[in-house]
């Protein structure tokens, strides 16, 4: 009889212990991080209505959202309405791409030359 007893009360516990792993909520799935990529040209134009970049590379021209990018001239950071005054200078882009859409996560003009007298 205490060892029907024992196999009941160790059937129950595992019967037990299975629902609640059944019941538990699935954990959620993270969404990955995009690719950041780089790539180098020169400031072709910079629109501050779309607060977009063109940057033309040697083989091919291409256009950035940098709405949130950060902007830096040297080691210095600088606002993105800045852009508008470095045309022709050359720049290195970190992006992301969503979709075909290059978003500008930063901007980093070459540094600026000290004039010679």
């Amino acid at each position: 009889m205490r060892m029907r007893a024992l196999v009941a009360v160790v059937a129950m516990c595992l019967v037990a212990g299975s629902m609640g792993l059944a019941a538990a909520p699935p954990k959620p799935q993270k969404t990955p991080k995009p690719a950041t990529h780089t790539l180098s040209g020169t400031v072709e134009s910079y629109d501050a209505a779309a607060r977009t970049l063109t940057v033309k590379g040697t083989k091919a021209t291409w256009t950035f959202g940098v709405g949130d990018a950060r902007v830096w001239d040297g080691s210095k950071s600088v606002g993105i309405e800045d852009l508008a005054s470095h045309m022709g200078t050359k720049v290195t882009v970190k992006y992301t791409e969503t979709a075909g859409d290059k978003s500008a996560t930063s901007v980093r003009l070459a540094a600026s030359r000290p004039k010679s007298r």
